[in-house]
């Protein structure tokens, strides 16, 4: 058992011993006063993950009751503080790390040799990012799901900076001798395009989620979509006999077609963050599967060695849309509360559950011979919907 459930269960114990006894018909409406009382604790002692639980318990089993409602509330304001403060811890961990990348490109892109520039530019880049993402996120609360968005644009503007000067051989150098001169590849210019496209990547994140709200899942579709894209656009590209740079931009559009297309994709889908990662995992191990082929048949065609995995990537694609089924109604993206209170569940589909405490009165026969109720703890065994 989760150690909160644990710790919940204490809790719950705790709480009914502060019922007094002579409180001989207390009702559901004290139980859940209790309950919320002890939230109250929990929030003290920052237990955001127990405190959760506590009150989606409180609310589930006590409906109607003032607590409830307090605490269904209560849920409302933790849900937005939770999800911003998840939001803004993976804002600014990624925005630290960026700090120190560019720390080391910035220098390159200068066409730095010595050592002393790039040790300045870690000892700065790595705290400047630090600052600037925690100023930033105090000033603009973030959900994950824009988090996400907003460092996946670093990332995919970096990636397309450099794949399209490569391309466009912006900045190319230019080797002559003797007799003529010869094209020669730039050491400083992949840097400074990837500084460049990664800054413009921020920027456009910042515009986008300044503009919107992101749900998480959104975000999962579109990186997924993008980077699946940038896989199939290797993939015809092969099959197209596509070699070098031309194999380069089937690539990068391949990706940014999958992220055009991810968009009103992920509006009209509206899928769970868990959804779309599981549906990316078949398809992946798809994709292997096809490797695995190739690898038994020792295909030694190009085209057909990279036809296999295509294949192999959209079978798991499918599948997983398929075995995953609809969206299910989704938590909260910082909810760890259970789904279900039983041992055993039936709703659309038999799940097993680790059953929590749950407050309850029994009657008790005292010395006297008079019949008390009492406080005590239950477990639901069996929990069905039809």
């Amino acid at each position: 058992m989760h150690i909160r459930h644990a710790l919940i269960g204490a809790l719950f114990a705790a709480g009914l011993a502060l019922v007094p006894s002579a409180q001989a018909q207390d009702t559901p409406a004290d139980t859940a006063r209790v309950l919320v009382d002890i939230a109250r604790v929990l929030e003290t002692e920052q237990e955001w993950d127990t405190l959760e639980d506590l009150l989606r318990f409180v609310v589930r089993h006590y409906p109607g009751t003032p607590a409830a409602e307090e605490a269904e509330r209560w849920l409302a304001e933790l849900r937005g503080v939770l999800t911003a403060t998840l939001g803004r811890t993976r804002f600014i961990v990624f925005q630290t790390i960026y700090g120190a990348w560019l720390g080391v490109a910035i220098p390159a892109a200068f066409g730095a040799e010595d050592a002393t520039p790039f040790g300045v530019g870690l000892l700065l880049g790595g705290p400047a990012g630090f600052a600037w993402s925690n100023m930033y996120s105090r000033s603009n609360p973030m959900s994950r799901g824009q988090a996400n968005i907003i460092n996946f644009a670093e990332i995919w503007g970096t990636w397309q900076g450099i794949g399209w000067q490569q391309v466009l051989e912006i900045g190319q150098d230019e080797f002559c001798d003797e007799f003529a001169c010869y094209p020669s590849d730039s050491d400083t210019a992949p840097f400074a395009a990837a500084v460049v496209g990664g800054l413009v990547g921020l920027g456009t994140g910042l515009v986008v989620t300044r503009l919107s709200d992101i749900p998480a899942g959104h975000s999962e579709v579109v990186s997924d979509a993008s980077l699946w894209g940038s896989w199939y656009g290797v993939a015809f590209g092969v099959l197209a006999g596509a070699e070098d740079d031309a194999l380069l931009t089937w690539t990068l559009m391949g990706g940014n077609v999958g992220l055009l297309g991810s968009i009103p994709l992920a509006r009209a889908w509206n899928p769970s963050p868990g959804r779309v990662r599981l549906i990316t995992v078949l398809g992946f191990a798809g994709g292997l599967a096809g490797v695995g082929l190739d690898l038994i048949a020792e295909v030694d065609d190009e085209k057909t060695a990279i036809l296999l995995p295509m294949l192999g990537t959209t079978a798991g694609l499918a599948a997983g849309f398929a075995l995953t089924g609809p969206k299910q109604p989704e938590r909260t993206e910082a909810s760890s509360g259970r789904r279900y209170g039983a041992l055993l569940n039936w709703d659309d589909g038999l799940a097993l559950d680790v059953p929590m405490p749950q407050p309850a009165t029994v009657p008790v026969l005292t010395r006297t011979g008079e019949v008390r109720s009492r406080p005590a703890a239950r477990f639901t065994l069996l929990s069905a919907r039809f």
